[in-house]
């Protein structure tokens, strides 16, 4: 996936994405977001917040900021915080592999069908770590490789498809634990098939210290 490529694809996807895919993920997501117990006067960070389908699920007490970088899935996102008079919440298109904002800046970070949408969902994982506080929450939704080697193959075999429609689907989230070093709270599909899996994690000095040695290596 390269960033220019994404973005033109979700600024078509940005006239259907509501009424198509967004109904798919609205139980997972609001299962998700309910995981980080977010508590008043909390900053949030949102990364490919998209069409804004997350956001009827923060609580009003907390401080939303969505990234995304298709300007077209923005632009659905802003008609629903204008309909819902949703002064908490501020979005604005950026890079999020590239995030302008300081480091230990959030209290929690949610990934909803991001990391595999990106050139190097590696990166993406790290720039969270970077800007989350210590201990802070993220959460990950994302489909990610089978552990069945014979359906990993499948979803290899798919790849070049699924990168035509926006996304990848050969990513492995223990290739993605070993990159970043991240320690995993809990993870969990929301039926017993489902191509969707949600991912818990502690922001964790001691797994970026882990990190940096496996880089070193």
């Amino acid at each position: 996936m390269q960033e220019a490529t994404t973005r033109s694809i979700y600024d078509f996807h940005s006239m259907f994405y509501d009424a198509t895919f967004g109904r798919l993920v609205k139980r997972r997501i609001a299962r998700a977001i309910n995981h980080m117990d977010i508590r008043e006067g909390e900053r949030v960070l949102d990364l490919g917040i998209g069409t804004g389908v997350s956001l009827h699920y923060y609580p009003r007490r907390a401080r939303v900021y969505g990234v995304d970088l298709s300007g077209g899935m923005l632009r659905e996102a802003r008609k629903k915080i204008i309909e819902r008079r949703m002064e908490n919440v501020a979005v604005f298109q950026a890079d999020a592999l590239c995030l302008p904002f300081a480091d230990d800046s959030f209290d929690h970070i949610f990934m909803s069908h991001v990391i595999s949408v990106v050139s190097d969902p590696f990166k993406l994982v790290r720039e969270a770590q970077r800007v989350a506080k210590p201990n802070a929450r993220l959460v990950i939704v994302n489909h990610f490789q089978s552990d069945n080697r014979f359906i990993a193959l499948f979803e290899k075999w798919l790849c070049p498809l699924c990168t035509k429609l926006g996304w990848r689907s050969d990513l492995a989230l223990q290739e993605l634990i070993r990159q970043t070093g991240v320690q995993v709270d809990f993870r969990y599909k929301l039926e017993s098939i489902d191509l969707w899996e949600t991912v818990v994690i502690t922001n964790s000095r001691n797994g970026q210290a882990a990190r940096a040695q496996i880089l070193a290596a």
